[in-house]
């Protein structure tokens, strides 16, 4: 072995040693596997590079977001206007038609508000993701329906749209039914049926180390972020209510007892200066309870739910390693005359589960990059925001508290 190839051997142990067993980071996601074919997948390239512009509109009970799209290709620019029962259109489309597994499918986030102001922010905040993450995603780079959706100015059609989202569980399930019964599958069962696919997924164990690590990771973490969100959401909820009882108590001070005596004046004058202090407490805690929701709170929201997509992907990976397996066993079993089929079999279960595998371990690698980077990233935003409504709020306390230590009592 040449001194090249022993650096390079080398380099790779440490990069190993250095991992954490538990918790992947960029290092241990990037080199801790090799691609299941001989030939690895292309680099993907977007179609695509799309941002929401600064304005939503509001036609009755209908939220519009203006989205910005520009071909990779050619440079074109396209400007459509979407409502969110369009994303789930495209969502709708992207999941039934798109046949490759392996796929970390993003979330759609909840229905926003009705009004402007309070669907602005958040909202297309999370639908930006939304887009930005389904142009990462390996989708075939010829799909017509993302194309449309971005280019043409004339809306989707808006049918009512079943999400039956465990409607791939319950092909899988069929395709095992004599080691595992489904039976007949309906909808309202759809909770139970994911638990106890997921927890089937979990008992399995993996043929490979990457996955094995990445799904005892998933494990802990979809826990950990889940309560991490709930805890973030009840602090914003309090800041909002305590919003709510400042102001009222704002409003409380400012009203006139009726009397026309000298001291009644006075408290009237400082029970008015009181409350405009109170005003602007109640102010700077709006802003904080508005920017803690769309900095940290958003990527929390976001990723709570896209841990359940990545759970789903490593659950349909593992039936088909189970797929794979079975059909190792029945090639074992096989008589004679049925050795061929069953080999054509066997053949086209590892197909399938190396086909699966090689795009969901880039899915993973790009998923753990943009959670990273994310994270920061609104960390950051959460931080400024929160050092900025300080100054904000200390100045106009300070402010209040001037003009009260500047009141004159006088008699008569």
């Amino acid at each position: 072995m040449d001194e090249q190839e022993v650096n390079s051997t080398n380099q790779k142990n440490e990069e190993n040693s250095l991992s954490e067993p538990n918790s992947p980071t960029l290092e241990t996601v990037s080199g801790f596997s090799t691609s299941s074919s001989p030939i690895p997948p292309e680099p993907f390239e977007p179609l695509f590079s799309v941002k929401f512009s600064g304005t939503v509109e509001k036609d009755g009970d209908v939220v519009k977001y203006t989205i910005k799209s520009k071909m990779i290709s050619d440079d074109s620019t396209y400007v459509v206007q979407r409502q969110y029962e369009d994303f789930m259109w495209l969502e709708h489309c992207l999941l039934t038609a798109n046949p490759l597994p392996g796929l970390i499918v993003p979330p759609l986030p909840p229905k926003p508000a009705i009004t402007s102001e309070m669907a602005e922010a958040k909202s297309k905040k999370q639908l930006g993701s939304h887009t930005k993450t389904l142009i990462g995603d390996q989708f075939n780079k010829d799909y017509e329906v993302l194309t449309k959706f971005l280019t043409e100015k004339e809306p989707p059609p808006r049918a009512k749209i079943k999400r039956g989202i465990f409607s791939r569980i319950s092909e899988s399930l069929e395709g095992r039914k004599s080691t595992h019964k489904a039976g007949s599958l309906s909808m309202s069962y759809s909770g139970e049926i994911k638990d106890k696919t997921n927890s089937f997924a979990n008992i399995h164990g993996d043929c490979e180390e990457f996955f094995q690590k990445e799904r005892d990771w998933i494990s802990k973490y979809s826990v950990q972020i889940k309560e991490t969100n709930e805890a973030f959401c009840s602090v914003v909820y309090s800041q909002q209510r305590l919003c709510s009882v400042l102001g009222h108590l704002a409003t409380a001070l400012t009203l006139s007892r009726g009397s026309n005596e000298p001291i009644a004046k006075i408290e009237t004058k400082l029970c008015s200066l009181f409350s405009e202090a109170l005003e602007d407490a109640r102010h700077g805690l709006q802003v904080l309870s508005y920017n803690d929701e769309n900095t940290l709170g958003a990527y929390l929201s976001l990723y709570a739910s896209y841990i359940d997509s990545e759970k789903e992907m490593l659950s349909q990976r593992t039936h088909l390693l189970v797929e794979y397996e079975n059909a190792n066993k029945a090639l074992d079993k096989a008589k004679p005359h049925k050795k061929q089929m069953a080999e054509e079999a066997k053949l086209a279960a590892e197909k399938a589960f190396e086909d699966c595998s090689d795009v969901a371990r880039q899915e993973i690698k790009q998923f753990h990059r943009r959670r990273v980077n994310m994270f920061q990233e609104s960390l950051e935003k959460f931080a400024e925001a929160q050092l900025r409504n300080a100054r904000d709020v200390n100045a106009m306390l300070a402010k209040s508290l001037t003009k009260i230590k500047q009141f004159e009592i006088r008699d008569g």
